[in-house]
C-alpha cells in the first residue's frame, strides 16, 4: 500500500487536493477533521483542556464545550502553550491514523492519502511513499485566508508564523502542486500525479 501525505500551509489548497483523491476512490485521513471531532466528543480531552484551560469551557445545554476560538488564541499567542495542547492531542491523532493505514491495508487499497497539515512538522513526512505540497504565490494565499470567516491579518500571520514556510517545504523535494492557476489545472496536476504513481506500481508489481 502506497501512503501518499498531503500538505501545505494554511490557504495554499491542500483541501482541494485532497477532494481530488477522494475523488478518485483514494482513502483520506483528514487530521484537521479528527482533531474536531476530539474536541467536540472526547471527554478525556475536554476535562484535560480544562484543567489547563478552564477559561476555553463553557456550558452548552448541560455539555461541557470547547471554545475554540479562546483555545486558539492563547496557542497562537504561546509557544509553550501550543506545546502542551499538541501532546494531548497529536498521541491520539497518530492512534487513529495508524487504525486508518492498517484498516485500509487490510481492504487491499493501493493508495491512500494522509492530508495532515503538520505532515513536516510531526515527521509524518517519514512514513509516507509520496508527498504532494499545495503551493501557491503569497498573494494568492493571503487573499484566500482573508476570505474566511472570523479571519484577520493578524491571526494570519500567527497561524503561518506556526507552521514551516512553503520553502521549507518545497526543499524536501515534495510533489509541487500549484493551485494558484485554478481548480481546474490543479485538478490536472493531480490526476498527472496519481497516474504516474499507479503506472510505478504496476512495473514494480
Amino acid at each position: 500500500m502506497v501512503i501518499i501525505g498531503i500538505t501545505g500551509s494554511i490557504g495554499m489548497g491542500k483541501t482541494t487536493i485532497a477532494k481530488i483523491l477522494n475523488f478518485c476512490k483514494i482513502p483520506i485521513f483528514d487530521a484537521d477533521e479528527e482533531v474536531k471531532k476530539i474536541l467536540d466528543n472526547n471527554v478525556s480531552i475536554i476535562n484535560k483542556i480544562k484543567s489547563k484551560w478552564p477559561e476555553c469551557i463553557y456550558l452548552q445545554n448541560n455539555k461541557e464545550i470547547i471554545d475554540k476560538k479562546k483555545l486558539g488564541k492563547i496557542i497562537f499567542n504561546n509557544t509553550k502553550e501550543k506545546e502542551k495542547i499538541e501532546k494531548i492531542i497529536h498521541p491520539i491523532i497518530n492512534k487513529k491514523r495508524n487504525i486508518f493505514l492498517q484498516e485500509k491495508k487490510k481492504d487491499k487499497f493501493r493508495l491512500v492519502g494522509l492530508d495532515i497539515p503538520l505532515l513536516y512538522e510531526t515527521k509524518t513526512n517519514k512514513i509516507c511513499n509520496y508527498i504532494l505540497l499545495a503551493s501557491a504565490s503569497e498573494s494568492t494565499q493571503k487573499d484566500r485566508v482573508l476570505k474566511r470567516d472570523g479571519m484577520t491579518i493578524d491571526k494570519f500571520n500567527k497561524i503561518n508564523k506556526n507552521q514551516l514556510s512553503d520553502c521549507f517545504k518545497r526543499k524536501q523535494k515534495p510533489i509541487i502542486i500549484s493551485t494558484g492557476f485554478g481548480k481546474t489545472i490543479t485538478f490536472i496536476s493531480v490526476i498527472f500525479y496519481i497516474i504516474l504513481i499507479n503506472f510505478k506500481l504496476g512495473i514494480n508489481k
